[in-house]
């Protein structure tokens, strides 16, 4: 593997995996623009735009997009985050002129329409619904409400029905214009392409009219820390919890000891409440522990979910669970078996071209560098039960935030409010 950063003169930033040999082509733009960055009046507009962007841009339908992606053996695909939206594609290593072009007809090059607009909200709408009937994906959205309170970094992604519903073109065009800028992006590619021949490509097909300014962002505060109790009833068939703390922002020296404490409690089947409450008690189908990240914040959480008549027992077992981990920390076992698993998930993740390739697009735009992944090996393998067992003090002495979603009743609330 040869990774190097190229930086075009319009303020383009390239990174580039060059993988001789390989007859496959992974090609990542990311804009760094996402929810959280949106104004109020603009909220879902980033996941909006992307929408929008697959539709009538510069003489290409979607159809016409559709068509060439076929010709060309192509997988595109597009996602927005609280901070990032990404375009992907992966094609032969010979396309790879014809998918830049296409790429950048896609990204640069929209034309966006009124009735285009209009069909776009409607689908987006539906796809609001739907979300709202996905239990996990409101138990996590409402455990940054628990958290951050009002902060951006809490809006979700979708938007809401009413916000969608006031879009219109004159407010596509000037949240278009104020981030979809060259120097506003980073793009990955990972193949079989020399340097020179990506920088000729990107800098015939990556332009944009010289009259429009560069997008200067402005700084945003990271989110206060405010814990509280969400609670949510809706008719599901069991209850989703998410209850957690603030981690550790990006370069804090006790992110990797947190991150190899997730995986002990809850990362796998020999994690300690996977036993305890699957194993064990039989309580719950599934429990996994998170680190919510981002640029200037962090969240730790533990999610399971169960029965509406299990739920003060599984919360109360969680609760026990915490208490005995303050008291009597991890063993060396364990920390090595984390150790383990940590390391062997970053070597068998790295093989993917894809996912190094976001590996390295996020890493730059978190760190503004690359961190090799033997940077990240060498410190995993540098933390000391004393530095584990000091993490597990500093997390779980902290006040938890707790989001729960799902048939409850006043006297779960109650019970749950009470162990908070």
């Amino acid at each position: 593997m040869n990774i190097s950063e190229i930086e075009l003169k319009n303020g383009l930033k390239i990174i580039h995996d060059y993988i001789p040999s390989r007859k496959t082509i992974n090609i990542i733009v990311a804009i760094k623009v996402g929810s959280r960055h949106e104004e109020k009046i603009e909220h879902g507009l980033a996941h909006f735009v992307e929408h929008l962007l697959f539709k009538n841009n510069s003489g290409r339908g979607i159809d016409e997009i559709r068509k060439e992606i076929d010709r060309l053996g192509g997988e595109l695909d597009a996602f927005t985050t609280k901070e990032t939206t990404y375009f992907t594609l992966k094609i032969l290593s010979y396309h790879f002129v014809s998918g830049v072009k296409l790429l950048s007809d896609i990204i640069l090059r929209p034309r966006f329409s009124e009735e285009e607009i209009n069909l776009e909200k409607s689908v987006v709408r539906e796809e609001i619904r739907m979300y709202k009937d996905s239990p996990e994906e409101l138990v996590f959205d409402n455990f940054f409400k628990a958290s951050w309170d009002s902060h951006p970094l809490v809006r979700e992604i979708l938007g809401t029905e009413k916000s969608v519903s006031n879009f219109n073109k004159d407010l596509v065009i000037s949240f278009y214009n104020k981030h979809y800028k060259l120097n506003n992006m980073i793009i990955g590619i990972s193949g079989d392409v020399p340097s020179k021949r990506i920088e000729e490509v990107l800098d015939f097909y990556f332009t944009q009219n010289t009259s429009s300014k560069f997008l200067i962002s402005s700084a945003q505060k990271p989110p206060k820390y405010r814990p509280k109790s969400v609670f949510l009833k809706r008719n599901f068939e069991q209850v989703q919890i998410l209850w957690g703390t603030e981690g550790y922002v990006p370069g804090d020296p006790n992110r990797e000891s947190l991150a190899l404490l997730s995986v002990s409690l809850g990362g796998g089947i020999s994690s300690r409440l996977f036993r305890e409450l699957r194993e064990k008690r039989g309580l719950v189908y599934s429990v996994e522990t998170h680190i919510l990240s981002f640029k200037d914040a962090s969240l730790f959480g533990i999610y399971t979910a169960t029965a509406p008549q299990t739920v003060v027992e599984t919360f109360k077992t969680l609760a026990q669970e915490k208490e005995k981990l303050i008291k009597e920390g991890l063993s060396k076992e364990e920390l090595d078996l984390a150790k383990r698993q940590t390391i062997n998930s970053i070597l068998m993740a790295i093989e993917s071209p894809s996912q190094r390739l976001f590996y390295l697009i996020d890493s730059y735009i978190t760190y503004g560098k690359i961190v090799p992944w033997t940077e990240k090996i060498k410190k995993i393998r540098k933390v000391t039960l004393e530095d584990i067992n000091s993490t597990i003090k500093d997390i779980f002495s902290k006040p938890f935030a707790m989001s729960v979603v799902g048939p409850i009743n006043s006297q779960h609330k109650e019970i749950l409010k009470g162990e908070v």
